[in-house]
């Protein structure tokens, strides 16, 4: 039937979408943004290049990468390579020293929230800060502006919410953090900010909106 042939059509420009994504994140892990060509990702993806032009040029699948990467580690679902782990070992601040205005549990907790997310940045530098680029470059709403930035924000609320904030209090702060932490990762992209300093900013900002009440 029609309906089906269009189903089975559907599917398998699925899978060859995701064939190519799955190949594209390799070759930037492995390789990084610059060496990474498209005539690479296809080979890798065992597809022609104008097919994985098809899916987007090279800023198009990076983001749709760090999609994928992001939405795993919302999940907790992506483990860190080995380098990472390193990486947040060798910074102490990482999991402890760069929370000076973080007191309380809540606010611990809502910095440990971002904590996946700046080590992986950590792990990945340039990697990333090619990501920042091409997020500038990309027409279109990426998931992390989208969805993923959704899903983030309703648990950052729900944490406020649990420390007393009022709930209109709770998602102006959900999205003012969200905002802030997105600041921070441009910010590192164009400096020297270290998982030390990244993670301190965060935390100041985690520890304003923590003191924040319902009017009295």
């Amino acid at each position: 039937m029609p309906t089906e042939h269009v189903h089975s059509r559907t599917d398998r420009r699925l899978r060859t979408e995701e064939k190519i994504i799955s190949a594209a994140a390799d070759l930037f892990l492995e390789f990084g943004y610059k060496t990474t060509t498209v005539r690479g990702i296809a080979k890798r993806a065992e597809v022609s290049v104008g097919r994985v032009m098809a899916a987007g040029d090279k800023d198009v699948l990076l983001v749709r990468c760090y999609d994928r990467w992001i939405a795993a580690l919302q999940s907790g679902t992506y483990t860190l390579p080995a380098r990472a782990h390193a990486i947040a070992e060798a910074t102490p601040s990482a999991r402890t020293d760069a929370k000076p205005a973080a007191t309380s549990a809540v606010q611990n907790h809502l910095v440990g929230i971002f904590l996946p997310f700046l080590e992986f940045f950590a792990a990945h530098e340039d990697l990333s800060r090619d990501y920042a680029a091409a997020l500038m470059r990309v027409a279109g709403k990426p998931q992390v502006f989208d969805t993923l930035a959704a899903d983030l924000q309703d648990e950052l609320s729900s944490s406020l919410i649990s420390i007393g904030i009022s709930e209109a209090y709770a998602l102006a702060s959900a999205s003012a953090l969200y905002d802030s932490y997105l600041g921070i990762l441009f910010r590192w992209a164009a400096s020297d900010m270290s998982l030390h300093e990244a993670t301190e900013a965060l935390s100041h900002s985690v520890a304003f909106h923590t003191q924040l009440r319902r009017p009295v």
